[in-house]
């Protein structure tokens, strides 16, 4: 039974475990902006096109391998004793194991009969066996990273993820200066990296004395959870990634080069919801099954600094950007500019509609949560398709913005609808 802690703690846990994550995730970004110069003098569009489909797809399938297990995790954490929570992370490794191997067996069938992934990745084959290695080795770390966050150990979170980070960027900058390799020198930073930290991972599982066990005792909520979630994560994706592909296809590597750069400095703002999320998360699950009007009026409270902070930093972030950009890229990607200040203010509100997420996990409405990502994820491949054709490159960022907006505008009408909160914040609210 877990003791209930005073609100001052929980609030001093909020800010500080923020603080943490925060700074993991500016370094990350520190370190993308101080490459930026080097890597966009190296390397040409085309390679950063490849770069980038690459990233685009392992995100694709990190999130079908995992399936939502590192979400659950967090979810089911704080209802279950010592010896139930060894048991749930277990089976979610041995989940996970299930899901890359059926994967990776279900590639080289497919890869021995037939071309059509490389024809519509524009990637080789080698380079998507390549992806499906990485994409397990990022789940399983996902998992441990997830039991440090709602272990509430931030500071060996940050210095797991931080360090995997600087093994990735070192590799890469040796090959591609040194070595004088291309876009394969940043894959293989990526990809040498992954392995390793994936090996550490199982080495710290090990000394827990956690296994990867075949689910057995959460298999039923486990095998029925997951498709909803795959299927959530794969619509999510779509909504962040899909765009990508598109220009891959309508446009070519060469504009997806161009896109990416001015993306990712849009992403900063993603950076920043996903370190407030990563405390806010745990932070929300263990105290909203208070049901309290003491700890709801606490939740909402820091919901609303939080936006009032988000908004006001993408706003300006978003203003700057593009001067910003120009003084860090090569003047072959001057172009990219022109995508900031839509890319982080789409994440802006990408922000807002995650916190609300929680209230239709928290109350299981996973099939509503579903649908409106679905649905989100469909209005996003239509914008897309036809923005590209006709105003071009910004057309993407443009389908983006509308996509997230309309996503943070469902989400809250039905997590509204789903759990009552003061959001007035008025002395007296009935639950």
């Amino acid at each position: 039974m877990l003791t209930q802690k005073p609100i001052s703690k929980l609030n001093f846990e909020l800010l500080t475990g923020t603080f943490v994550y925060g700074f993991s995730g500016f370094f990350s970004a520190a370190l993308s902006f101080l490459l930026l110069p080097v890597l966009t003098r190296y390397l040409s569009p085309y390679d950063y096109g490849i770069i980038e489909t690459f990233i685009t797809v392992v995100t694709l399938l990190t999130g079908v391998i995992i399936a939502g297990e590192n979400t659950l995790l967090t979810k089911e954490y704080f209802n279950l004793d010592v010896h139930g929570r060894k048991n749930y992370v277990e089976n979610a490794l041995g989940f996970v194991t299930l899901t890359g191997a059926f994967i990776l067996i279900l590639f080289l069938i497919l890869s021995a009969v037939s071309n059509i992934l490389p024809a519509i990745l524009k990637i080789s084959n080698s380079l998507i066996l390549w992806v499906i290695i990485v994409s397990f080795s990022t789940a399983v770390i996902s998992i441990l990273l997830t039991l440090f966050q709602v272990e509430r150990k931030f500071k060996l979170f940050s210095v797991f993820v931080n360090v995997q980070i600087l093994c990735d960027v070192g590799i890469s900058l040796f090959l591609i200066i040194v070595v004088k390799m291309q876009w394969e020198g940043r894959i293989a930073g990526m990809v040498a990296s992954s392995l390793v930290f994936l090996a550490l991972a199982l080495l710290i599982f090990r000394k827990r004395n956690v296994t990867i066990r075949f689910p057995k005792n959460y298999a039923k909520a486990i095998f029925i959870i997951a498709p909803p979630f795959v299927l959530a994560h794969t619509s999510g994706w779509i909504n962040e990634m899909v765009n990508k592909i598109m220009i891959n296809n309508i446009q070519g590597i060469e504009a997806t080069g161009i896109y990416s750069i001015g993306y990712r400095f849009g992403v900063v703002i993603l950076l920043i919801q996903e370190a407030f999320g990563k405390v806010w998360f745990p932070f929300f699950y263990e105290n909203i099954k208070e049901n309290s009007e003491l700890h709801n009026r606490m939740i909402v409270k820091n919901t609303y600094r939080y936006f009032a902070a988000l908004i006001i930093f993408s706003l300006i972030y978003g203003f700057f950007g593009n001067r910003l950009l120009h003084m860090f890229v090569d003047k072959r990607f001057f172009a990219a500019g022109q995508f900031v200040f839509l890319i982080s203010m789409g994440y802006c509100l990408y922000g807002v509609w995650k916190v609300f997420i929680g209230y239709l996990i928290y109350k299981g409405k996973i099939k509503t949560y579903s649908n409106i990502v679905i649905f989100v994820a469909l209005t996003n491949i239509v914008l897309n398709y036809f923005l590209l054709k006709k105003i071009g490159l910004i057309g993407a960022a443009w389908a983006t913005f509308i996509s997230f907006a309309i996503g943070a505008i469902l989400t809250i009408f039905f997590a509204v609808r789903s759990h009552r909160m003061p959001w007035a914040l008025s002395k007296k609210h009935n639950q």
